[in-house]
């Protein structure tokens, strides 16, 4: 893979991946209108159940090409991102597709674009954060609660509250199979080409840890119907993404 553009090193906008990313969750699982959530999610995949996770997080993320960058570039490493991901099918594949990701740097825009996610610049993104030193605050537990949002021109695009009733484990959270992606480029003048194919983000070395569940309640002006939470969880998750790979 070439850099983007296309110029070497810390001058470009993207890194060589592989892309590693450890991310801290606010999570929320509702369960929304699907005639509505239909609006959001393109051909040819195939709206679930209506079963939706809306997020707010904190991402350290570094390429394979520019691991000195978290000392030398932490600004190029360090972003927040918040999102609404809805269950969807592709043939017998199940997965989750993101009608929308809201981040707050350039390069985690750019990023997503190539590998089919539906990213945005968001004008700011903020989520509860703890610290175990802080004496005011303490540990993570039963009854503590979380908030984020994300904020994109006058308004919230999204809103969400977590509280925690109990600590939980990776298998606690709901599954939701595949990540899919539109790598979606059209043409704007005639002798262009132009892109349109359905992918499947490629993930590996998955980990999720610090699991805590609970109740949720999220606000967003995605137009997603009428909001029926399922359940809230704060967590900690880490992962590869190596590119993605057309669906045919």
């Amino acid at each position: 893979m070439l850099d983007h553009p296309l110029v070497p090193g810390e001058t470009s906008a993207i890194e060589k991946g592989p892309w590693h990313y450890g991310a801290d969750y606010v999570a929320v699982y509702f369960r929304g209108d699907r005639d509505s959530l239909r609006d959001l999610v393109p051909r040819p995949f195939e709206v679930g159940d209506g079963t939706c996770i809306a997020y707010v997080c904190e991402i350290v993320s570094v390429a394979d090409s520019g691991r000195g960058m978290v000392a030398s570039r932490p600004d190029r490493t360090l972003y927040s991102e918040a999102a609404v991901g809805v269950k969807c099918s592709f043939g017998e594949k199940q997965g989750v597709y993101y009608p929308v990701m809201w981040v707050t740097s350039e390069w985690s825009l750019l990023r997503g674009l190539l590998n089919g996610y539906q990213k945005r610049l968001a004008d700011r993104i903020s989520m509860t954060k703890l610290h175990p030193l802080n004496p005011g605050l303490g540990p993570v537990a039963p009854g503590m609660e979380f908030g984020g949002f994300c904020v994109k021109g006058p308004s919230r695009a999204l809103s969400l509250t977590v509280t925690v009733l109990k600590q939980g484990a990776p298998s606690d959270l709901v599954q939701f199979g595949s990540t899919f992606g539109m790598r979606r480029f059209p043409r704007t003048e005639g002798s262009q080409g132009s892109v349109d194919e359905p992918v499947e983000i490629l993930k590996s070395n998955s980990r999720v840890s610090d699991v805590w569940t609970g109740t949720g309640a999220v606000e967003t002006g995605l137009g997603v119907g009428d909001v029926r939470p399922i359940s809230g969880a704060v967590y900690r998750s880490g992962f590869t993404i190596s590119g993605s790979r057309v669906l045919r």
